[in-house]
């Protein structure tokens, strides 16, 4: 039998990210995909389209354009280590965020924003040992 403590969800980890080593040294800040800014901005942002969607005329890339969006703003949450060719400090900003996205050469990094924002046990809670806290 499994303890159902192993599985419950962190909601601060969820909402606030956790930070992943990519590539390069570079580390991302990473909430859980879903999470409730994520909902709100999707529905936001889903709410002039409704229309277009319920008829199945939606454009691939419009609603690319806006999982993108959700996703710089609301997944993709800081990073540590990013410079620009000249050496200087990229600094986080969901808009920069955003930028990245959309640059077909950094696809591997959206890419792994979107598995590793799917990956439910990086937000569980820490379990520990009633013996290790005394």
């Amino acid at each position: 039998m499994a303890c159902i403590e192993k599985i419950k969800s962190d909601l601060k980890k969820e909402n606030e990210g956790v930070w992943i080593p990519f590539a390069e040294g570079i580390e991302l800040k990473i909430a859980k995909a879903r999470n409730p800014c994520y909902l709100d901005k999707l529905y936001a942002l889903v709410q002039p389209h409704r229309q277009s969607i319920r008829d199945d005329t939606i454009n691939a890339d419009a609603l690319e354009g806006i999982l993108k969006t959700v996703r710089a703003e609301t997944v993709l949450l800081g990073w540590k280590n990013i410079e620009d060719k000249n050496g200087q400090t990229i600094s986080y900003s969901s808009k920069q965020a955003l930028e990245f996205f959309n640059d077909p050469e950094l696809k591997e990094l959206y890419a792994f924003v979107v598995i590793t924002s799917e990956r439910t046990e990086l937000y569980r809670k820490d379990l520990v040992k009633e013996s290790e806290k005394n």
